[in-house]
């Protein structure tokens, strides 16, 4: 194995071996390459929805403040190296390459069975510690108490929006899934999470209060208001006990994301008062501004409106619509969707049957998506026209028939089939213009 291709090959080849829950094997093997996850602070980030794009709200914030931030999150859309960046430079092929040989030797070498998630992030924690980071900015897998990412170092975490996902693994009750994502909370570290649901919330408590660990709550603790939204960014105030920054400007669209900015505002300023260093307004205003996360509420297109967005579980689904009904004007909505088979197709159907007017479904090019067919026998229930298109750039060549100007289409159930459609708009840049106005005509009374 001398190729990055061939290295990318075999770490592949890891995924059949599925989802296994569980820090054994992962200990034994950081434990070999010396316990690199210790080596370099950490902000752990978990939750069901807004993991991704609070880490890189976290990230851009203090990459501008002058850290030196590694920062790893999953699954990625188009290349594996988006996984694993340093001041957002994704994984160079040639470090690829090397990293995945050296932890290829080590769990051949003292037999440990290990999962495609588990060896990429050994990849991160040894990649972040060999070059010297000031810190990492570290996303959650899949729950919180078993995940890999757990062995972490740092003890700063916080946890985003809970709702129902994943319950073959994490459990079918809020309460369970809470008690999984509390479970990053640090002996005597420091929490940041949303006040959203009065179940989770008392599970936060309660893990905060075993491990004697201090918490602050978004409305509680710290405070954040929209002011006003655009097309392209959204202005809001944010608030703590000693601070008040006014007319701050996202980049990234839809209501939920000023949750997320706040819970990465709070947990930087804490832990650059940890570090000895000042967090200034200026980096935070900056980093804010300038945060990029694909495929949330993505604009690729203004005429029709096209959006990438991944959301793929109710809870993410009905955040996105509102938000989306809240900043466009068209005159009917395409929806392209595929799902995974662990999702909850019914209930996201039903949640977008009154959001799209015509759906075109298709099936990723993953070994768990969906059949399409079974979305549309769904469908039919709510009597929507629908058709197959299997592949997801023949659905949105698709779209370049039927959409009109004035419509809005919008292509999501999987970050799977946003990666394939960012892939497909990469490679046909011209087919599609932006062209967005200034303002949106919405403004918030603030």
């Amino acid at each position: 194995m001398q190729t990055a291709e061939e290295a990318l090959s075999y770490l592949y080849g890891l995924i059949p071996k599925g989802i296994k829950l569980g820090l054994k094997n992962i200990s034994c093997v950081l434990k070999e390459l010396g316990d690199p996850q210790l080596k370099i602070p950490s902000i752990q980030i978990a939750g069901t929805n807004g993991k991704g794009s609070t880490a890189a709200f976290c990230e851009s914030i203090l990459r501008t403040a002058g850290y030196r931030v590694g920062l790893y999150t999953s699954p990625h859309l188009i290349h594996f190296s988006e996984r694993i960046q340093i001041d957002r430079t994704p994984l160079p092929e040639d470090e690829m390459t090397s990293l995945i040989l050296r932890i290829k030797e080590v769990v051949e070498k003292k037999g440990i069975p290990i999962t495609f998630f588990e060896f990429s992030t050994a990849m991160a924690f040894l990649y972040f510690a060999e070059q010297g980071t000031d810190i990492s900015i570290i996303e959650v897998g899949m729950g919180g108490r078993l995940d890999a990412t757990s062995l972490c170092g740092g003890d700063i975490s916080i946890i985003t929006s809970i709702s129902h996902d994943h319950s073959s693994y994490l459990g079918d009750s809020i309460e369970q899934i809470a008690f999984e994502k509390a479970s990053i909370i640090k002996k005597k570290g420091t929490v940041f999470a949303v006040n959203e649901s009065k179940k989770a919330v008392e599970v936060i408590k309660r893990v905060a209060r075993e491990k004697y660990a201090k918490i602050q709550f978004l409305g509680n603790h710290f405070r954040i208001k929209r002011t006003g939204q655009e097309t392209s960014s959204q202005s809001l105030i944010y608030s703590n006990k000693e601070d008040r920054f006014e007319n701050l400007e996202l980049s990234l669209l839809g209501d939920f994301q000023a949750d997320n900015a706040a819970l990465a505002v709070s947990a930087c300023i804490y832990l650059a008062g940890r570090m000895g260093k000042d967090l200034n307004e200026q980096s935070i205003r900056a980093g804010l501004k300038t945060t990029r996360w694909d495929g949330r509420i993505e604009v690729v297109s203004s005429s029709p409106i096209i959006i990438l967005d991944s959301a793929h579980n109710p809870g993410a689904v009905n955040k996105m619509t509102d938000s989306v009904q809240s900043l466009f004007s068209y005159a009917r909505v395409i929806v392209v969707i595929g799902l995974m088979k662990d999702k909850s197709g019914n209930e996201i159907l039903e949640i977008l049957s009154k959001f799209g007017d015509q759906f075109i479904l298709v099936r990723p090019n993953q070994e768990r998506s969906e059949n399409p067919e079974r979305l549309k026998e769904i469908l039919k229930h709510h009597r929507i026209p629908c058709e197959v298109i299997e592949d997801v750039s023949e659905a949105i060549e698709r779209v370049k028939i039927i959409a009109k100007p004035d419509d809005l289409v919008c292509i999501t159930g999987s970050i799977f089939t946003v990666g394939e459609a960012k892939k497909y708009f990469a490679e046909n840049e011209s087919d599609f213009k932006i062209n967005l106005p200034t303002s949106s005509g919405i403004h918030l009374d603030g």
